[in-house]
């Protein structure tokens, strides 16, 4: 579960991330520039440590077809239930690897550590906290010494978090009628919001693909009138600082035609929410994150301000191919006639490039000289050097977006050292819609809108 990985909004110079920490980056998992690339990944034989290889760089597409060619064994489901896993078949993932658990745990202790991890995933995402708990306390009990530092602390405070939701009950949807919300930009962040009345209470809330999990401001969960929890969780923020969450249960909320009933809520302080915007400060009050989004099966954002929802929504069946990373949703795209995995985060203003992506494709960025970039989120600022490319071309399904004046930024010690970067409202911005549709696992781009005038 990665309690860090959204609710953005990229600003001036800097992009709050409230939960943007370390997360996942050790020294186990492949540096950006170790040299395993898709592209040279897919000309080698496929061997087990190179399968392997593409688990940690995110190369799935080329791990679906070495593991279509596998002979039946205990390896080929590991494989397939961390396949599973990463395409959000959660009942296929759950019985492959608690089928062959206990092989990996007597002959291949990394792997047992990567299943477990997914296994505490699908649990999580299942709504069965009380399932996860001990796949954590097996993964820090018995397999810290294959965690980082940095992975294992963010993994330890994961734990502490889905404790805090032991016993919850799951969230559940019933659809009877059309969703189709009107939404705005927000005028000072230029996020997605949309107006929501819940539990009596009107509040404007960011529609954040990137948000792991919905989340509100202390103040803001006091009118709710949610029960917080008694105990507290921590997560680490941009700048290295821990900071305190609590979880809330929200019994109803209502979008439209569907009801969602035992929403979690994560609840973090006001300040650390409060997102700096050059001379003043905005308070974010309400985020809707993955988990009631992915409840809605599929949705549509169009620029004429729409949201869109639900089973008879428009489909993305022709879309790119989606993958899940635990609680955030990666896109791939074509980039000289390679797949690549970004974040994508409707929270975002601006993409954001890797040093993956700098190191794969090096021959791009002659010339050019770093720059200052700020990256913001709980806990500060942080200042670094950034590569600005002057564009950047992408295959997207049938769709080709371009991309200007991209942030390359350095290390940063997240997961996004190890993707090739995450996406933002800029890649759907020219477009007059865009559908993420979680039954498929596609994301569509609609027809492109006329070029606007500088």
């Amino acid at each position: 579960m990665r309690l860090r990985g959204a609710i953005s909004a990229i600003l001036v110079l800097a992009s709050l991330s409230a939960w943007a920490s370390a997360r996942r980056a050790s020294p186990q998992s492949a540096p950006p520039n170790s040299g395993v690339t898709s592209s040279a990944a897919a000309a080698q034989p496929a061997s087990s440590a190179g399968l392997d290889l593409y688990v940690k760089n995110y190369d799935y597409a080329q791990l679906e077809q070495a593991v279509d060619a596998m002979p039946q064994s205990p390896d080929r489901d590991y494989f397939r239930g961390v396949l599973a896993n990463r395409t959000n078949h959660l009942a296929d993932s759950i019985e492959l690897l608690t089928a062959v658990l206990p092989h990996l745990e007597s002959s291949a202790p990394e792997r047992a550590a990567v299943a477990l991890d997914a296994l505490a995933d699908d649990y999580v995402k299942s709504f069965r906290c009380s399932d996860a708990i001990p796949m954590y306390e097996k993964l820090l009990g018995n397999y810290s010494s294959h965690l980082g530092a940095v992975e294992k602390q963010s993994t330890d405070d994961d734990y502490h978090a889905v404790l805090l939701l032991k016993g919850a009950p799951p969230q559940t949807i019933s659809f009877d009628g059309a969703i189709d919300l009107a939404t705005h930009r927000n005028p000072v962040l230029g996020t997605i919001d949309a107006d929501l009345t819940v539990n009596g209470i009107e509040q404007s809330w960011i529609l954040d693909t990137g948000a792991n999990f919905s989340t509100v401001s202390a103040s803001f969960a006091a009118k709710l009138g949610v029960q917080l929890s008694q105990g507290a969780a921590q997560t680490e923020g941009i700048t290295g600082a821990e900071n305190k969450l609590q979880v809330a249960i929200l019994p109803e909320m209502k979008l439209g035609g569907a009801t969602i009933r035992n929403v979690v809520l994560l609840v973090l302080d006001d300040a650390n929410l409060n997102v700096p915007t050059g001379k003043t400060h905005y308070q974010i009050n309400a985020i809707l994150g993955y988990p009631v989004m992915q409840a809605l099966q599929r949705i549509t954002f169009t620029k004429d301000g729409h949201f869109l929802a639900g089973p008879d929504s428009p489909s993305g069946r022709d879309g790119a191919r989606l993958y899940m990373d635990e609680l955030t949703p990666l896109l791939e795209c074509d980039v000289e006639n390679r797949k690549l995995l970004f974040s994508f985060d409707t929270g975002a203003d601006e993409s954001v490039l890797s040093d993956r992506y700098r190191h794969d494709f090096h021959r791009a960025f002659k010339g050019l000289h770093k720059k200052p970039y700020g990256m913001g989120g709980t806990g500060g600022v942080k200042i670094m050097r950034a590569y600005y490319l002057p564009e950047v071309q992408l295959g997207v399904g049938q769709a080709h977006p371009a991309l200007y004046k991209v942030p390359v930024v350095p290390p940063i010690g997240s997961d996004i050292d190890r993707r090739y970067g995450n996406l933002g409202r800029d890649l759907v911005d020219p477009y007059s819609s865009f559908t993420i549709d979680f039954g498929n696992m596609r994301f569509l781009l609609g027809d492109a809108l006329p070029p606007q005038p500088k």
